[in-house]
């Protein structure tokens, strides 16, 4: 028996992950320009070899999708971390700072749940946390997320 499988081509193949990481972008940026103070950007799924001088600056981690099928539907649902990370010199100062990045997070995401049009983008929780390295400590908070697509199947 002979099978010819369906090949999608554009416009019908799915963009969704290009789409987060966009979305993610921007949400990232409207906190940078939002705050008084510097704060840089890293797109990678790891923390940066070396913090030497760097900081705070926001990092994404790693992105990952699990995907389910029923007879009508395709559900995708994209998980993963932002982190914030920032030098633990003045903790008064460190904690403020690490505050207004929970809360505004979480006001941006709320705001923006259905940034992405199809879908729904939200803020699942938050994390304290640290990073060592190289005898330095940082603070290292994270905010999880999820992304959630149903699309129909034909």
């Amino acid at each position: 028996m002979s099978y010819t499988p369906v090949i999608p081509v554009p416009p019908n193949t799915q963009t969704n992950r290009q789409n987060l990481d966009a979305a993610l972008a921007a949400l990232i940026d409207a906190f940078i320009v939002s705050e008084s103070y510097a704060v840089g950007r890293v797109w990678k799924s790891a923390m940066p070899a070396n913090l030497t001088g760097e900081g705070p600056l926001i990092v994404m981690g790693d992105v990952t999708e699990a995907i389910s099928h029923d007879w009508q539907t395709r559900t995708t649902t994209f998980t993963g971390d932002l982190f914030y990370v920032d030098w633990v010199t003045d903790p008064d100062e460190l904690n403020d700072r690490v505050n207004r990045w929970a809360d505004k997070m979480r006001d941006l995401f709320t705001a923006n749940a259905e940034l992405l049009i199809v879908g729904v983008l939200q803020q699942t929780g938050f994390q304290e946390g640290e990073l060592n390295q190289g005898g330095l400590v940082f603070a290292a908070p994270s905010i999880q997320f999820t992304y959630v697509i149903q699309e129909g199947r034909a």
